[in-house]
């Protein structure tokens, strides 16, 4: 996924505000092309909403749309719609419409019209219910905490790893620490408002039911740590050209073998291998099984902890292989995932009593929209 896409897909996240789910799985590395970056946890939601984003590229790439644009969204006297008389402002509309039609803007290509209506229909539904919401926290004098809210983001910026990776998510989503920090408040104030109406709270007996039941998900396959150099060798390469591509890599390998430490064969790799991990010593990190090409894949994990590999040869080019680290294959305990659990079965409970709720407020509200017909 690009990052741009990734982007997106965060950007969703925040807007969807009630939404958690475990990691999607990993493809396949493509050892002359990947780049080690990690991935950012997508939740029911944004999966949901993939193929929409798809489709709507895939109409960016054809042939242009003959159809007559929907009429700007103007509002009225700056609102987009009023619940029980209080306005929502056009403007934070705007915003939301903007990011979800990023794409087609960046392609200079028109909306279709099914495509444009969804948009404004979902954002302005998402608005109107978190008026609603607010509105009912506001009666049951539902209050957030500054120091929960602060420790909610805390973890959300936690997800990023390091500093650099949240600063540029902000910058390429078009984010800033405030909106975050006001989609979790909406986030906390609406768990708040649950519990204080009766919602179900989640034990740790149900967390631990949970798990026993779908022990399965939590198995984590035989993993290995490796480092690689790799030497390139053209598709249309002749036998003369691969056979001294390979001549090179028994010579590293001899070398690697000769002095067999971690910090002498990054040194080896950063100098002479031509794939993308080089600068960082080859280092591809943790990979399980069938994550690597066929070839690569077996010779790792046929290999002891420090053993250096002779040349192997793959559709890239000759590799050197050393495995720095392994992890065996085990069920990961119920204290290591207790707390995903929780959040996993409290965020599926809060999602049916929040439709619940908003269902009788809405049918006790006044609201009007201010969408163009």
């Amino acid at each position: 996924m690009r990052f741009n896409q990734i982007s997106l897909a965060a950007s969703l996240v925040l807007f969807s505000s009630m939404a958690f789910a475990d990691p999607a799985a990993k493809p396949k590395v493509n050892l002359n092309k990947a780049k080690n970056v990690k991935s950012i946890p997508m939740n029911a939601k944004v999966k949901k909403a993939i193929p929409a984003l798809r489709s709507a590229k895939r109409v960016t790439k054809g042939a242009k749309v003959n159809e007559t644009p929907l009429p700007p969204v103007t509002g009225k006297d700056g609102f987009i719609a009023k619940v029980n008389g209080q306005g929502i402002k056009l403007a934070e509309f705007t915003a939301k419409y903007d990011r979800f039609t990023q794409t087609f803007k960046a392609r200079k290509r028109p909306i279709p019209r099914k495509i444009d209506t969804r948009y404004r229909d979902s954002i302005v539904k998402r608005l109107v219910e978190e008026n609603l919401i607010a509105q009912e926290a506001a009666n049951s004098k539902v209050k957030v905490d500054p120091k929960e809210l602060q420790a909610e983001f805390e973890k959300y910026k936690a997800m990023f790893k390091t500093k650099e990776r949240f600063a540029s998510y902000l910058q390429n989503a078009k984010l800033t620490e405030a909106g975050i920090k006001e989609n979790l408040a909406k986030n906390l104030k609406l768990r708040l408002l649950l519990e204080k109406l009766g919602g179900k709270k989640v034990t740790e007996a149900d967390a631990q039911d949970y798990y026993s039941k779908n022990e399965a998900k939590y198995k984590v396959r035989e993993q290995v740590r490796a480092r690689h150099i790799l030497l390139k060798t053209a598709k249309d390469a002749t036998p003369d050209q691969i056979a001294a591509v390979k001549a090179k890599a028994d010579q590293l390998a001899a070398k690697a073998k000769a002095n067999n430490t971690d910090e002498a064969f990054a040194e080896l790799a950063k100098a002479n291998s031509e794939g993308p991990t080089a600068p960082k010593g080859g280092d591809l990190s943790f990979f399980a099984r069938n994550r690597m090409v066929k070839e690569f894949d077996e010779k790792a994990f046929s290999m002891k902890v420090g053993e250096v590999s002779d040349p192997v040869k793959t559709r890239f080019g000759w590799h050197i292989i050393r495995v720095v680290e392994r992890k065996e294959a085990r069920v990961r305990p119920f204290a290591e995932v207790k707390e995903s659990i929780q959040r996993t079965l409290e965020n599926r409970a809060n999602r049916t009593a929040r439709q619940d709720l908003i269902t009788k407020l809405r049918a006790k509200a006044k609201v009007e929209i201010y969408l163009p017909k």
